[in-house]
């Protein structure tokens, strides 16, 4: 049985900076990303406070489709969730290593 890995290159914590927003979404509180980095970090409704989720490298176009989207969680699912990396980071927009993931072709 294939699972997500744990992300090796990630031996000390590292700093994840985004402009956060408020959006509308049943199921997304906050998000916020960073085209140089290709970073999309987000909150979660039911996320212990501080805590988010940051999905990378996630393209400009696949951003857009999100905000864009009837049902944003439904997007997020179909389309971002189980394509791209992702680590939770802590409310000093730290990255946990223990919770980094990377997915690798054909894993999920």
């Amino acid at each position: 049985m294939n699972s997500p890995i744990v992300h090796e290159k990630h031996t000390r914590p590292e700093q994840v900076e985004v402009h956060m927003q408020d959006v509308k979404s049943r199921s997304i509180r906050r998000l916020g990303y960073n085209p140089e980095t290709q970073q999309l970090v987000i909150q979660f409704y039911d996320s212990l406070p501080g805590l988010r989720t940051v999905y990378s490298p996630v393209p400009q176009e696949v951003v857009d489709g999100l905000m864009n989207a009837k049902s944003m969680g439904q997007y997020l699912e179909e389309n971002i969730r189980y394509t791209y990396d992702f680590a939770l980071i802590d409310e000093d927009g730290l990255v946990d290593p223990e919770k980094t993931r990377q997915r690798r072709d054909g894993e999920i």
